[in-house]
């Protein structure tokens, strides 16, 4: 059997390299014209003798209860030491002179490692900072509330005004929008908050008229709504729409046939919400943003789900927005005015009290779509382990399943890892990543980044040689 899978894995390994010749043009979403990542000077590629690897955090997970049909099967042998060369021998022919980092470990043993801690361009997989900073400093349980004010409590069913203030919940969605994420293999399951709920709480409470219209109140966070280092095609093809406190419907005007990026988030809520409430017999027209009373009486309310289930869904599906608001919620959490600056220096600080290594950390984001962001496979392997702790399970469970979930849903269908290889996957234009594990025959951790290639089928390419040639360990 074992020479079988290994049979169609060295297959896999054929076609992929073959890929780049037959496939097409990349999607929508991989054609940005990012500047390319700056060439880095190679670095050597080490095995790391695996008597003298250095130790990973314990996993803190419960084990589970013993079977009544069968015993607990015994833990695994020891890395064979010619295990790891043969897989160090494929890792380098998969991986050639490109400029990267990749580390594999197996249990506590390091069993590969190339350039460790060199600092690349991380995309997305930098959004593993950000998950365990906002695990452990707002914690698993946290949620988002969004409000309705008044000026004072409903008389005879009306109000003067009405002020929705956000929270910075990245969910809020109207019935519409989450029918649509709910259609598409990428979403389906996302946590969404439900706007509808929040304008039937409001006619549940008794208002019938809003003399001066409802008003959007983004305050919370700063209002600086583009980041420097963003490339204007981003918001071309929505890959992140403007940010605000406010944001309903991930911030998109429309979603079909394709997405369009609203010019005025805060706007946008409100004109959601007064359209909700004209249809439950409310009339309040939309206003201006402005920020709310500060006597004002709570009319209504609406939470969003727990923390744990944002963040798994910000990693599995790669929401950018997301990753953009937590950052600014943990500067408002640490005594902030909610910025982007502030909240960075929170997810640095975390990493580095949660023992995960920051040398060569760069971050202009959260979300990793800065191309000059920089991280290191040390780095991100540390952020990834960090889901061993207690009330980190959500980095875990985030992660996208091959053939399954997320990011990974449409890759590596049929293949022998599908279901099997579970990452925080990136991709920027030069610049790609992997983080994650796979489990076949023994059980691996794994930090990959790729510089270089600046077309999205290339680097996938070079992604798949690399996930196969670890998929035949430890033959």
């Amino acid at each position: 059997m074992v020479r079988v899978v290994a049979a169609v894995i060295v297959a896999q390994l054929v076609v992929s390299g073959a890929a780049v010749a037959t496939r097409s043009s990349p999607s929508r979403r991989t054609t940005a014209l990012v500047r390319s990542i700056p060439p880095l000077p190679t670095t050597e590629t080490t095995v790391v003798d695996t008597t003298t690897a250095p130790t990973l955090p314990p996993t803190t997970s419960s084990p589970r209860p013993p079977s009544t049909a069968a015993r607990q099967p015994p833990p695994p042998p020891p890395v064979p030491t010619d295990a790891a060369g043969r897989l160090a021998a494929r890792l380098e022919a998969a991986l050639g002179p490109v400029t990267s980092c990749l580390l594999v470990d197996d249990g506590t043993a390091r069993v590969y490692s190339r350039a460790p801690d060199r600092a690349l361009a991380p995309a997305s997989t930098q959004k593993l900072l950000v998950a365990a900073a906002a695990l452990d400093q707002l914690g698993p349980g946290f949620r988002f509330v969004t409000s309705v004010v008044a000026p004072a409590a409903p008389q005879g069913g009306a109000v003067d005004a009405l002020w929705l203030v956000g929270a910075g919940d990245p969910m809020l969605a109207t019935g519409d929008y989450a029918a649509h994420i709910g259609s598409q293999a990428r979403t389906v399951g996302s946590p969404l908050t439900p706007l509808d709920g929040l304008a039937d709480a409001v006619a549940a409470a008794g208002v019938r008229s809003v003399k001066s219209g409802i008003h959007g109140d983004d305050s919370r966070y700063e209002r600086l709504r583009w980041l420097p280092g963003w490339k204007p095609i981003y918001r071309d093809e929505a890959d992140v729409s403007l940010l605000s406190a406010l944001t309903v419907n991930g911030g998109l005007d429309r979603w079909d046939p394709s997405d369009a990026v609203a010019p005025d988030p805060t706007g946008l809520a409100t004109a959601q919400m007064s359209r909700l409430l004209g249809a439950r017999g409310v009339y309040a027209a939309a206003g201006d943003s402005q920020t709310r009373p500060p006597a004002g009486v709570v009319v209504a309310q609406v939470a969003s789900a727990p923390l744990a289930l944002i963040v798994a869904n910000m990693l599995r599906t790669s929401d950018n927005l997301a990753a953009e608001l937590l950052v600014r919620e943990l500067d408002r959490h640490a005594g902030g005015p909610g910025t982007t600056t502030g909240g960075l220096q929170v997810v640095a600080r975390t990493a580095q009290r949660l023992g995960v290594s920051t040398a060569g950390l760069r971050q202009g984001d959260g979300s990793g779509l800065d191309p000059a962001d920089r991280a290191s496979c040390s780095t991100l392997l540390g952020a990834l382990q960090a889901g061993d702790r207690p009330g980190f399970a959500a980095i875990a469970d985030g992660l996208a399943v091959a053939g399954r979930s997320g990011t990974l849903v449409h890759r590596f269908v049929g293949s022998p890892v599908a279901g099997a290889l579970a990452a925080k996957t990136g991709w920027i234009n030069c610049a790609a990543g992997m983080i994650g594990r796979l489990n076949l025959r023994r059980p691996i951790r794994f930090a990959l980044l790729v510089n270089g290639p600046c077309n999205f089928d290339a680097a996938e390419v070079i992604e798949n040689r690399v996930v196969f040639a670890m998929a035949s360990y430890p033959e």
